[in-house]
């Protein structure tokens, strides 16, 4: 326990909690680049008023600047404090006086740096062009304010040496163990983790070939030695680590670290990169002098070392300068000056003429849409957008309610790079060598080698934890100067007979990952914090119910930011009180606190669902809080509807979740559940689904990233609101939504899959689509970073599995495009075995996996990635267990649309000639037909000859006949008229 300290030196404030831009800042003078009268003048005037002041340090103004622990002439400036304004008061000598208090913060990567400027935990900062692409196209409220370098061969892959080409790295023939493919690493987001995509997209491989996983340079070279990764693309102190230390501590030369593709061949295959000093939006408008300042000495450093590179003795490897630069970057690792020397002459340094010629709009658009079809952007950078509105993108004019024209973003690019710190400078700035080339002390207007900045160090405290009552106060361990521990995880429980409250009233800490969380007896997340906050601006924090508790929970990375100028008090404080009251349960929806003082919401809340409709939000200021994590469990006895009647969240990076039942997921609650709830809806960028009905209890979870805070292109404010209300019944109840499968969505709203979707019972075969009640030939395209599950249970017995798509239109790898879409399939769950997996541009869309199970039980995980360049419809799967080969064989499935290979389909079946009620002839059958066809034909053909003859032989007869009957008629005829004669002539 400790009693709280007062801060010496002013801390802005939060500007991501909604307050207008450095609100609570005093105003600052503007201060000259060297001892002016006017920076005197503000001297006296703050000695002045300094009497009865005892602190170690007093600041007019904190500035703070983001950099890197690499090795460049900047850190000349920066090592020996050149830029902070500090005297000792006359009045009070143990007091330190600072009209300007400049701290740098090493940085692991750009890509943390952006978010910092963006939510004001930095002002300026040093980044890679990548990160600051990425910023421009997520429409980050910052702008390149010089170009700092090119990476020239700073930056590279490098791999263990037995991977002698990129496509070596998917071999199963050069990778120990047989491992199909290796693993490389990188800071995500970084111009490291650029250059990392572009050697893979030109090698002809993808994302799939390869396994990239995402690093801090610290956790790089910890990997490397412990040999989880095969090689990295990095820069700076890691480069230095991987090329003079083997892989996994191997002695075999195989291992050894080898540069593969250097940042200067990348360059050549048209992927520029570099570094630029950029600034916060805020910074720029309240403080450009301040800018021009540090561009200028920055500039001079610079200028220096290129004047003199050659044949220096300053800049040489045992030189002062050289030494101040390796002192810099040994703040992590200690290094050696010869290395130092060579990396820093790695790098290509650009006059400030060449600076204002550079095409840097140019080179951020094409790193921005690599990026995009690289799936690390969700949104297309090269959509067209309103001059009237950067951040809103169109397809016509119409588009543009504030009556710009819709067009090209080339503007929007080229009026991100602020150029007037480096216009407005004179050759007479920066163009003055820092000293003669001499040894010796060197004096030059502030510059002093001879100073050193202070550097914030550890000092071996740590926090400790407990159960404490209400009364007391936590803090993270550190001295008032000293940097926090790493790698702490510590837990405070206060008890009270009454109401807990904590206070915070100190947190500085490094985002996203070290800050502050707090829980109630249940284990219910009440809020959680992280960054550098004014604590005016923290809420309070209470227990929800009478003799309750809380927990708070301090928890810091392993990585240290090495503070470097007029040091800030970093780490927490926080007091807890008893307190009678119990905290507004009932605060407006966007808001929360004990008091419902804050404008954005916090920790997880309770709602009991009713038939009236109710109201969930992010917020109620125009853009939501970074680094957002919310959460509601929403009860019922019946159905639950969701409606959402606002939806404008970062597309892709900010997410709103839909669980099924009330249980929390990682990350809001205290302890992590045995099992985590089945998700069954995810929301993201501005368009909302219709209504979206649920069985039973739901939790809804809100999270945002460090940067963004608004959908690009949206016409609302950042955000959303949802509404729910409780139902008994519904004429929109279904059973199922597609054919047998139970919907994890009870009213089928959506025309896509989603969540998880079971199928009971045990069969031999089946279907499913990513389409939701129709086929997939009929969609438009399916959603990016969704998830659905099939689960569902063959017939023991198969020999694995068969699948068929009658419709397969999902996005495959391109010549510079990576995707990760595809149908992964798993015996018992996603922990289990993978069986197979069914990727896009496969065709015939045809797939077979062998398997040895241990169940019957399946399921199918359709993943979809960051965007889809260009429409895919998605697919609709039939499967089927398979006897022997495959399913088609003797006994198995078969349907129109699917034949079999043996037999022939008898009511769904593959059945052999043999089997009772078989269409099939047999061939000894067919022999006799024919033999009988053709004694039957010989006996037709004979009796129609035989009855020709006849016919023949009866007309003779019959002629001969009628002329026996004729003479014997003439005969007749004769006697006849004898007769007369004689009797005439007898006598009388």
């Amino acid at each position: 326990q400790r009693s709280p300290r007062i801060e010496a030196c002013g801390r802005k404030p939060r500007r991501s909690v909604g307050l207008p831009p450095l609100a609570a800042r005093r105003t600052v003078p503007q201060p000259g680049t060297s001892r002016s009268k006017k920076a005197m003048a503000m001297r006296a005037l703050l000695v002045s008023l300094l009497p009865g002041l005892a602190a170690a340090q007093t600041c007019t103004k904190r500035i703070r600047v983001g950099t890197f622990g690499d090795s460049n002439p900047e850190a000349l400036a920066i090592m020996t404090d050149w830029l902070n304004d500090c005297w000792t008061s006359p009045t009070t000598t143990s007091s330190t006086v600072c009209a300007e208090c400049w701290t740098f913060y090493r940085q692991p990567s750009g890509g943390l740096s952006i978010a910092k400027l963006d939510s004001g935990d930095l002002d300026i900062a040093l980044l890679g062009s990548t990160p600051y692409a990425a910023a421009a196209a997520r429409r980050g409220r910052l702008k390149a304010v010089s170009v700092a370098h090119l990476k020239g061969s700073s930056q590279a892959l490098i791999t263990r040496a037995r991977f002698d080409e990129p496509k070596a790295l998917s071999s199963d023939t050069i990778k120990a163990g047989g491992t199909a493919k290796a693993t490389l690493a990188t800071p995500k987001t970084s111009t490291a983790h650029y250059i990392a995509l572009a050697v893979i997209a030109n090698a002809g491989l993808d994302l799939g070939s390869i396994d990239l996983v995402f690093m801090s340079p610290s956790q790089i070279t910890a990997a490397w030695d412990a040999g989880t990764i095969d090689g990295a693309c990095v820069w700076g102190t890691a480069f230095s680590h991987l090329l003079n230390n083997p892989w996994g501590g191997s002695a075999d030369p195989l291992d050894a670290g080898d540069i593969m593709v250097p940042a200067s061949s990348v360059a050549h295959w048209d992927y520029l990169t570099g570094n630029v000093l950029a600034a916060s939006d805020a910074f720029i408008t309240n403080h450009a002098d301040l800018v021009a300042k540090l561009v200028e000495k920055f500039e001079q450093t610079r200028y220096d070392y290129r004047s003199k590179e050659e044949g220096s003795t300053l800049w040489a490897a045992a030189g002062a300068y050289n030494q101040k630069v390796t002192d810099f970057a040994s703040l992590k690792t200690a290094q050696d000056a010869a290395d130092v020397s060579d990396r820093l002459a790695k790098f290509e340094y650009l006059s400030v003429a060449e600076q204002l010629q550079y095409d840097l709009d140019e080179m951020t658009r094409d790193s921005a849409y690599f990026f995009y079809e690289q799936k690390v952007l969700a949104e297309d950078p090269s959509a067209k957008i309103c001059s009237d509105d950067f951040a809103k993108t169109c397809e016509s004019n119409a588009d543009c309610a504030g009556g710009g024209t819709c067009g090209d973003p080339a503007p929007y690019y080229d009026g991100n790079y602020y150029k007037t710190a480096l216009q407005e400078l004179s050759d007479s700035d920066y163009q003055t060598l820092l000293a003669a080339d001499t040894a010796g002390p060197i004096v030059d207007g502030e510059f002093d080698l001879g100073k050193t900045a202070s550097v914030q160090e550890k000092d071996g405290s740590t926090c400790t934890g407990g159960t404490l009552s209400a009364g007391q106060t936590i803090y993270d361990g550190s001295g008032s100067t000293a940097a926090y521990a790493p790698d702490q995880n510590c837990e405070w429980k206060f008890t009270s007979s009454t109401y807990v409250t904590i206070d915070i009233t100190k947190l500085m800490s490094e985002t996203p990952d070290d800050g502050l969380e707090f829980y109630n007896k249940d284990g219910d997340l009440l809020a959680a914090f992280t960054g550098r906050w004014d604590p005016i601006n923290l809420p309070e924090v209470r227990s929800p119910t009478a003799g309750g508790q809380v927990t708070a929970r301090w928890v810091t990375n392993s990585y240290d930011e090495n503070a470097i100028g007029v040091l800030e008090d970093v780490g927490f404080e926080a007091t807890s009180s008893s307190i009678g009251s119990a905290p507004n349960t009932n605060c407006a929806a966007g808001t929360s606190g004990a008091s419902c003082e804050y404008a954005y919401c916090l920790g997880v809340v309770t709602k009991q669902a009713s038939g009236t409709q109710q109201s969930i939000k992010a917020t109620t200021e125009d853009k939501y809080a970074p680094n957002s994590r919310c959460g509601w469990r929403i009860e019922t006895t019946s159905y639950v509807e969701l409606e959402f009647t606002q939806l404008a969240i970062e597309n892709g990076f900010d997410f709103v979740k839909i669980y099924a039942g009330g249980t929390a997921p990682t990350g809001f609650s205290l302890t992590d559940p045995a099992t985590e709830p089945k998700l069954l809806y995810a929301a993201t960028g501005s368009t909302p689904p219709s209504p979206l009905l649920f069985e039973g209890d739901v939790f809804v979870t809100f999270e945002s990233d460090g940067l963004g805070n608004t959908a690009v292109g949206a016409t609302d404010n950042g955000g959303f609101e949802l509404k729910y209300r409780s139902l008994p019944t519904s004429s929109t109840i279904k059973d199922n939504c597609d054919g047998d499968w139970t919907p994890p969505i009870k009213n089928c709203a959506l025309d896509h899959c989603t969540g998880t979707q079971k199928r009971d019972g045990v069969h031999g075969h089946g279907s499913f689509s990513s389409s939701s009640g129709k086929s997939a030939a009929d969609a438009t395209d399916y959603p990016a970073m969704t998830t659905c599950r099939w689960e569902f249970e063959v017939s023991p017995g198969f020999t694995g599995l068969s699948f068929k798509a009658l419709v397969w239109d999902v996005e495959a790898s391109g010549a510079l495009t990576s995707t990760t879409d595809a149908v992964k399939i798993y015996n018992n769950d996603e922990d289990g075995t993978l069986v197979g997996t069914l990727k896009g541009g496969d065709d015939p869309a045809e797939w077979e996996f062998e398997y040895t199970a241990t169940s019957g039980k399946f399921v199918a995980v359709f993943e979809s990635d960051l965007n889809n360049p260009v429409p895919k419809k998605g697919f609709d799967l039939m499967y089927a267990g398979m006897y022997g080969t495959s399913a088609g064989m003797l006994g198995g499935f078969c349907s129109g649309d699917w034949p079999c290979v043996e037999g022939e389909c008898d009511g769904g079946t593959c059945k052999t000639p043999s089997k009772k009620g078989s269409n099939e002839v047999p061939g000894y059958v067919i022999a006799m037909i024919v033999v009988m066809c053709v004694l039957l034909l010989g006996l037709a053909v004979f009796l129609y000859f035989y009855r020709k003859k006849m016919k023949a032989k009866s007309k003779a007869q019959k002629a001969i006949i009628s002329e026996q009957q004729e003479e014997l008629q003439n005969f007749r005829d004769s006697v006849v008229g004898m007769r007369a004669v004689v009797k005439a002539a007898a006598p009388g």
